[in-house]
């Protein structure tokens, strides 16, 4: 039986709060609307298979030490440069927020990468 990490829990709450904003806001531009429940749909099924994800991670990591950490935190980085950009860009509007929430999904799964890396590397 494979465990449940916090991860799990983390990717779930993501989901049912972009679903619950999706159907939440009427008025939301279709588009928009489709992204965060597209990205709802993705953290759900990053919840179901979070537990198959370690072991690939392991893997990957145990082929190319250092360049996981380094992709992994470069993805993070690049990715909250271009969240805060858009949400600049767009006068701080309410879409461009919503916009921003729907890319957490890529924060967090490089975010649990760079943790499952950490305690494997503590365990040897």
């Amino acid at each position: 039986m494979q465990r449940s990490t916090l991860f799990t829990f983390l990717y779930l709450a993501l989901g049912v709060c972009l679903t619950a904003i999706a159907f939440g806001y009427p008025n939301l531009p279709s588009g928009l609307q489709t992204s965060l429940l597209i990205s709802a749909g993705v953290s759900y099924i990053a919840c179901i298979f979070n537990p198959f994800w370690r072991e690939r991670t392991i893997r990957f990591y145990r082929r190319r030490r250092n360049s996981s950490v380094i992709l992994s935190s470069l993805v993070i980085g690049l990715t909250i440069i271009g969240i805060i950009w858009e949400v600049l860009s767009q006068n701080w509007a309410m879409e461009a927020f919503l916009g921003a929430f729907s890319q957490l999904i890529i924060v967090l799964g490089f975010a649990e990468n760079i943790v499952i890396i950490r305690q494997v590397n503590s365990e040897n």
